[in-house]
């Protein structure tokens, strides 16, 4: 399962390189503008997403890492999004930071959305984005109340799965898929990503097995795949959130 990254690392190695230099103000690195910890699947399970159904239907890598990149954007702009804290005591410049910083995220991503040539998405992202600030808003607002795990599994479809599934689905029309494979694999990508949203928020493993099972069950319907790395990303998302993880 640890295949997929050295399979796409020249990929993922540019994705990053890009992140690198273009988020960047005057002297100050990504590190230093936020406290944000990346582990594996924050570096890379979006971008892999986008790779991984492109090159199982034969879409073409260039554009493939282009797109994925715009992920990893959008990703990174919310998860900066949620460091916002709601601490009387905070200096009201601080509180508001991570705002600032994931906004200038959003505007890199729309910039990255011209520079690719790829307008035509600008739709379902943003309805995404939409679904997942929803997401947030609902998160914030029950911050003090106690949220049943069906609430919770909720919020995390509207935040992750909404993501993830239309990485998988935009990474499937890059390759000039069907209407029908196109929905296969955002069922993928949506049940992948609610399982990482599971583990990452210590859910359960019962819904963390049901989204991977879900996952597996749209991947055996599809056919006449062009290479394995959409069953290999699969296993590689399976592999990181395995109960053993939490």
């Amino acid at each position: 399962m640890l295949d997929l990254t050295e399979h796409f690392k020249a990929e993922l190695e540019e994705i990053k390189s890009t992140l690198r230099r273009e988020i960047k103000l005057k002297d100050a690195e990504f590190e230093e503008l936020v406290e944000l910890q990346f582990g594996e699947l924050e570096n890379n399970a979006c971008a892999l997403i986008v790779l991984a159904v492109s090159e199982t239907f034969g879409g073409a890598p260039r554009s493939a890492i282009g797109l994925a990149t715009i992920f990893q954007y959008i990703f990174m702009a919310d998860q900066v999004h949620r460091l916002m804290k709601d601490d009387p005591n905070l200096e009201e410049s601080k509180r508001q930071f991570p705002v600032l910083v994931g906004d200038f995220l959003y505007g890199k991503f729309f910039l990255h959305l011209c520079k690719e040539k790829k307008l035509h998405f600008l739709t379902p992202i943003a309805k995404v984005i939409a679904s997942m600030n929803q997401g947030a808003i609902i998160r914030w607002l029950a911050r003090d109340k106690k949220v049943s795990e069906n609430e919770c599994i909720k919020t995390l479809e509207m935040e992750r799965a909404s993501l993830t599934g239309l990485a998988a689905r935009l990474g499937a029309e890059l390759a000039g898929c069907s209407e029908m494979i196109k929905e296969q694999c955002e069922t993928i990508g949506w049940y992948l990503g609610l399982a990482w949203a599971a583990y990452q928020e210590r859910i359960g493993e019962k819904t963390i097995e049901s989204a991977l099972a879900e996952a597996k069950k749209a991947f055996s319907q599809l056919t006449n795949l062009k290479s394995r790395s959409l069953k290999e990303l699969i296993d590689y998302i399976e592999f990181y959130v395995q109960p053993k993880y939490i």
